[in-house]
């Protein structure tokens, strides 16, 4: 496959030029003749989305291969060519069944599975959100590897201030899976031990964690403050408000930052009534609740995420991009996905000047083109 001229978005700034793709690998940037001529839109690495539960009426929860295959197909129409299906509390032998489909899963023509984000259940009762309380339980290994297909988990969501954190952080180090704090009620000093020990980010920037307090700074203080955990963004204007997004970039900047969707299988769907976690959701204007108000997922687009962040934070479309691509990569330990190099794999999205999406190549082949 050869682009002879486009807008290419490298990590730090924009190039006017081709890109020549072999075998699925970028092996030339620069020069390309006879080639797609792009040269009205930007061509980005695609987009890694770590936290997803579902979209297209499709959950990680269904436990099935149709039901990744359908969000996998879906998440190519906003430039995402990989995620990991993430799993929320649920009875065990639900959760059991959703790592098995993923560690399962054959590759189709949709974006790429990488692994498994389970979310819960080992978090705090206090900080449920939209997780079944009825499910939380205290973390352990010994909980952990019950699931039977626990080494397709890439990133876990846990409490670290919960009795038995501590061992879980340190064995999930130890085996390379990222350790995330959220749905916590941790304090600063609970926060700070548990980046000493393995802890590696925050889950869903702000929400359900314990806020700012000049007495005791919490995991919101903790995320300004402590250089060495990144936080996922929900970048939709409901979740953090435009100056909570702002705020946070200015104290993380673009490598302390991972954009997230976040998003339940309501996504692409019309508002109406769906469901998260065997719990109604009712989705209405772009925001998804429970009954009672909480917060229930989003149903955003990465794009949209990537183009309210450059509107929020006013920088340039490869800072953006940085934080829905190579950032992920970076925090997953990706090597060969995430940027736009030679030698680097041909996952790519093709955006016009609005960031909506044209195209989107997996693996050097188009895998979506808009109507």
């Amino acid at each position: 496959m050869k682009i002879s001229k486009t807008n290419v978005v490298l990590a730090d700034h924009v190039v006017y030029t081709g890109l020549e793709i072999e075998n699925g690998v970028i092996m030339h940037i620069g020069d390309v003749k006879d080639g797609l001529d792009l040269s009205d839109y930007y061509v980005v690495p695609g987009f890694i989305d770590q936290h997803i539960h579902g979209s297209d009426n499709s959950d990680a929860m269904d436990g099935s291969q149709e039901a990744l295959d359908r969000m996998a197909k879906s998440l190519l129409k906003e430039g995402t060519t990989s995620f990991l299906p993430t799993t929320m509390t649920g009875a065990f032998e639900q959760v059991d069944q959703a790592l098995s489909a993923i560690k399962n899963y054959r590759q189709g023509a949709g974006a790429n599975v990488l692994g498994a984000h389970l979310e819960g259940p080992f978090i705090n009762k206090t900080r449920v959100g939209a997780q079944p309380i009825e499910f939380v339980q205290a973390p352990s290994v010994e909980a952990f590897k019950r699931f039977k297909d626990h080494d397709v988990i890439k990133l876990i969501t846990l409490a670290p201030e919960v009795d038995g954190a501590d061992d879980l952080i340190q064995y999930c180090k130890l085996n390379n899976v990222v350790v995330s704090i959220g749905h916590t009620s941790a304090k600063f000093s609970e926060v700070k031990h548990a980046l000493e020990i393995g802890a590696n980010q925050f889950t869903h920037a702000y929400n359900a964690m314990t806020p700012l307090h000049h007495r005791d700074i919490g995991v919101v203080g903790a995320m300004y403050l402590l250089d060495g955990l990144r936080a996922e963004l929900i970048c939709d204007g409901i979740h953090s408000s435009k100056e909570a997004v702002e705020l946070l970039y200015k104290n993380k900047g673009r490598d302390g930052i991972i954009l997230i969707t976040d998003s339940m299988r309501a996504k692409y769907l019309k508002d109406g009534l769906s469901e998260l976690g065997g719990q109604e959701v009712f989705v209405k204007e772009g925001k998804a609740t429970l009954k009672d108000g909480t917060i229930a997922g989003s149903i955003l687009r990465m794009n949209v995420g990537v183009r309210n962040m450059m509107d929020y934070c006013n920088i340039p479309i490869y800072d953006a991009v940085y934080m829905a691509s190579s950032m992920p990569a970076i925090n997953l330990g990706i090597k060969n996905k995430g940027f736009i190099k030679e030698g680097f794999d041909a996952d790519l999205a093709v955006l016009d000047k609005n960031l909506e999406v044209v195209m989107t190549i997996v693996g050097g082949k188009i895998k979506y083109e808009r109507e």
